[in-house]
This record gives structure tokens, sequence and C-alpha cells, in this order.
């Protein structure tokens, strides 16, 4: 499906060209690295829009620049993660997007992000998910500059790791789309096998819910992915018991 608004470009079509644009900058001009020391985690030099936008805990809260909720969402940290979210997002999008509207869309899309990043350093504060331990790594590398710099223990180290990635706003469109169109098919190409959008939307989300559970690779990422995922169900729940108690009006 595809969708144009009345002043010409669709939200999805500009997410699209945004990240893409922002891909090829990010990888032609690089800065200092994050937070200003070279470190084993971080090398002397990086690209200019991930020191500028990516998400931590740290950068966020413990220097106030909020705005990385928002800007970390246009970032990624390869090809291939780019490709990924962006096929995901041509696919699922335009759907969304022609039922909520342009502009509850895009609020819809960077909200589901926001959550994804505040939901990723809620598991990590809680402690459900496990905290690296750089205990030795600090006393002999320069990582434990970066702690000192930023005014934190080795167990606080999480609030240090860099976010990026659609990943958390694409979810929850997916989501959307499984509440919209649930019994719309679905063709996967790993592993080729067809399904409805609701056993999609269903498989990934037991997916990111076993990773978290179990500590698995990717984990706070996938924490990333949960709460897009939860936002868009309660968003989307929410639009369904309205849409149900007007019917029975």
């Amino acid at each position: 499906m595809s969708y144009t608004n009345r002043d010409g470009m669709s939200i999805t079509t500009a997410l699209i060209i945004s990240n893409i644009i922002v891909f090829l900058i990010d990888n032609m001009v690089e800065v200092p690295a994050l937070y200003g020391i070279p470190n084993a985690m971080s090398p002397e030099s990086q690209p200019v829009l991930f020191v500028r936008g990516a998400y931590s805990w740290f950068t966020c809260f413990g220097e106030g620049q909020v705005w990385r909720l928002l800007t970390y969402q246009f970032l990624h940290a390869n090809i291939w993660h780019l490709v990924f979210n962006m096929w995901a997002l041509y696919f699922f999008g335009y759907a969304v997007e022609y039922f909520m509207g342009a502009r509850r869309y895009l609020i819809f899309y960077l909200s589901c992000g926001v959550a994804g990043a505040l939901f990723s350093s809620l598991l990590f504060t809680t402690g459900i998910l496990d905290v690296p331990d750089v205990s030795l790594m600090a006393q002999y590398t320069p990582l434990g500059d970066l702690l000192n710099y930023a005014g934190l223990s080795p167990q606080d180290f999480w609030k240090l790791i860099p976010m990026v990635g659609a990943s958390a706003s694409i979810y929850g469109v997916l989501v959307a789309v499984a509440f919209l169109h649930p019994r719309s098919m679905v063709q996967l190409i790993f592993p080729p096998i067809a399904m409805t959008m609701r056993t999609f939307a269903l498989m990934v989300l037991g997916i990111a819910f076993l990773t978290v559970t179990f500590n698995g690779s990717n984990a706070g990422g996938e924490a990333g992915h949960l709460g897009g995922i939860i936002l868009s169900a309660i968003v989307m729940g929410i639009w369904r018991h309205r849409a149900l108690k007007r019917g029975e009006g």
C-alpha cells in the first residue's frame, strides 16, 4: 500500500529518506569519540551524528541531552541494520499512516522509539537485565577513566552503553498493523513461510521476551523492541476499546 498526504510526500517516505541521509552523513564525517575519552569501548574517532545523537542513560539524563531520545532513532550501526529497518518500515508504515493520519502517525512512531530507550534503561535499572562485569577492565584499561569522568561505578557501566536504531519505532508500527489487519498474510524470507500478521507480531513479541528473560544476545536491544511493542499495544488497545464502544452505541 502506498499513501501520499495532501502536502505531497508521506511521513513514512520522509522517515525512510531521513534515515538514509543520516546514515550517509554519519559514515562520511568523524569526530573525537563519545564522551571525549578514547578507551577500549570507544575508539578515538566515531561518526559525527553517532557522537551527537546516540542514546545512553548518562548522556540523556546525566548530561541533560534529552533530545537523544529522538535522535538515536535515526542512527544505525551498519548498512544491514539500516536496510532491515527501512525495509520493514516500507512494508508496514504506510498502512498505519493511512489509518492514523500524518501528524498522529509521526507522534506515534517517535513515541514508540522513546518508549524503547526508556524501557531498556528501566530493565537495567531494576536488575532484570544483567550488567556487564567490567571491574577488572576498569582497573587496567582507560575504561576506568571513562567511569571516573561520568562518576559511575563499574556496576553502572550500562549507563554508558550507547543505543541506536529505529527498531523500537518500527516494532511499534508492526504491532499496530497486527491490530488493524490481524488476518493479513506476511511472507517471510527466512524461513520461507507465510503467516498472519497477528501470528507474526506474537512471534516477534515472543523472541524479544525470551531474549530479555534469559539475557540472551542483544538483550538490551530486544528490551528496546519490547518498549515499542508495549506502547503500541496500549495505544491500539485503547483505539480498539473506543471503536467497540462506539459500535455498541
